[in-house]
């Protein structure tokens, strides 16, 4: 992930080499999870904000129109176990590394709109808005609890485990698939874009009860939705 970042990064400061134009673009959107455990389903939903860099190419490939990096974060909420708020902010905490590859085809005799999917690949540290426990009651008792909690399925490099004060095993690594439909403005100087989407995220799920705990890992489609606004930097 690493390497794949480091060569981005180049190519974005190497316009002329990759035939592309580039833009900023800023995106706000809003995801929701149900995962569901023994005794009930746990909801959750959290707005995003996210920066990156596009570049688009002038001559389109096969596969890909372009490709963009950045950065994304999750708004951060303290929760308690029991769904009470605390006051806890860590700058760690729900931000994520983004690389995602498009493809746009333009509309039938309008040529200000463009539609077509992309593909992403998000790793960073997830929030605690992403980890949540529940309680319910039965009618043979209670009360019991349910747990969910993203499952970590990669590591962070020593310096930056070190400074946040977290464990190397402390990150995540999840795809995002989504179809967009997007509005050039100003000779395209500035870009207005509809996305929705989903994201695989896999979960950990403890339920709780008298005859005792129980774990299980649930494999969830997050369905997500927003927009894109760009402008054209190059």
């Amino acid at each position: 992930m690493m390497r794949i970042a480091m060569l981005t990064a180049l190519l974005c400061l190497a316009p002329q080499l990759a035939h592309a134009d580039g833009r900023l673009n800023v995106r706000f959107d809003l995801t929701e999870a149900n995962v569901r455990g023994a005794f009930t389903q746990v909801g959750m939903a959290w707005p995003g904000f996210e920066v990156e860099l596009e570049k688009t190419f002038k001559t389109h490939k096969i596969v890909a129109s372009g490709f963009a990096l950045g950065v994304r974060r999750e708004a951060f909420y303290g929760f308690t176990a029991f769904g009470e708020t605390k006051g806890v902010q860590r700058w760690d905490e729900g931000t994520y590394l983004m690389l995602r590859m498009f493809r746009t085809v333009r509309l039938p005799h309008n040529s200000s709109w463009l539609i077509g999917p992309s593909v992403a690949i998000f790793y960073g540290i997830p929030g605690t808005t992403l980890d949540r426990t529940i309680t319910t009651s039965a009618a043979t008792g209670g009360p019991y609890f349910t747990h969910v909690f993203p499952m970590r399925n990669a590591e962070v490099p020593q310096t930056l485990a070190t400074q946040a004060d977290v464990g190397r095993s402390s990150a995540i690594l999840y795809p995002e698939v989504s179809l967009s439909i997007k509005k050039r403005l100003i000779k395209g100087g500035v870009t207005l874009e509809w996305l929705a989407g989903a994201r695989m995220i896999r979960f950990g799920v403890i339920d709780s009860s008298d005859q005792g705990d129980r774990f299980d890992e649930r494999r969830t489609f997050t369905p997500t939705a927003g927009m894109r606004l760009g402008l054209r930097i190059f």
